[in-house]
């Protein structure tokens, strides 16, 4: 018995002591016992899994901080388009389920949304002042605002790139600063208006991307004109 289950073998000896006593004295067969022993040590084991998997996961420090960790968590996770969950997500998805998972609580879930609700609420910043957790937005036509990324600090950003087809985490090079608005939106800065950063509008309701998804056949970061009909939409490679 002990030969073969032997993880954290002292604390399952403890826990099972007083059980296989009972079980002794009521007469209960080896098999019996065998099987009740098998169960504390099981349960011993998992305890632990439960407890690593959990700090594995942790994310903490600021509201930015953890929006990055969580968003970080989600490098690799599939494009897909209005997507607002780890199933899959589009660029505002992502940045709006940071934020959710962190612990902030807000209304606008498309990108023009996401910076029109920080502008609105002034929680916006200089892109020369950029924090980890500020959400950077990209223009690339001169129309309304196509995309939005979770600056990671070192010069970086996480976001959910629809030419790649997945979550990303970039260098901001000479090419997205060309497109980038010179102006962030810093959710942590409504906490000095609202202790439990919360919007008393709050509607929870994801709207999806106004873009279309370019091929999948295409792999740089670069933006797309795809024609359809008489309009035509930009998206992020």
């Amino acid at each position: 018995m002990e030969t073969i289950l032997t993880a954290d073998a002292g604390a399952a000896r403890r826990s099972r002591t007083p059980v296989i006593d009972l079980l002794n004295r009521a007469g209960f067969s080896s098999a019996v016992k065998l099987f009740v022993a098998f169960l504390l040590i099981a349960g011993t084991i998992g305890g632990v899994s439960s407890l690593a998997s959990a700090a594995s996961s942790s994310c903490d420090g600021s509201l930015g901080e953890r929006a990055v960790c969580f968003a970080a968590e989600r490098v690799g996770d599939r494009y897909v388009w209005g997507g607002h969950k780890p199933s899959g997500f589009d660029c505002s998805g992502l940045t709006y389920w940071a934020y959710r998972k962190a612990g902030f609580s807000w209304s606008r879930t498309t990108a023009q949304g996401q910076y029109d609700y920080g502008k609105d609420r002034h929680l916006t910043v200089s892109t020369k002042e950029l924090r980890p957790g500020d959400l950077i937005f990209f223009n690339w036509d001169g129309g309304e605002i196509d995309h939005v990324g979770i600056y990671a600090g070192n010069n970086k950003m996480i976001h959910a790139s629809s030419g790649a087809g997945m979550v990303k985490k970039v260098a901001l090079n000479n090419y997205y600063r060309a497109y980038m608005k010179s102006r962030a939106v810093r959710p942590s800065l409504a906490r000095a208006n609202s202790p439990t950063g919360r919007d008393k509008n709050e509607d929870n309701r994801h709207r999806p991307e106004p873009t279309t998804s370019p091929s999948d056949s295409q792999s740089t970061d670069q933006p797309v004109l795809v024609v359809i009909g008489d309009s035509t939409a930009v998206g992020l490679r």
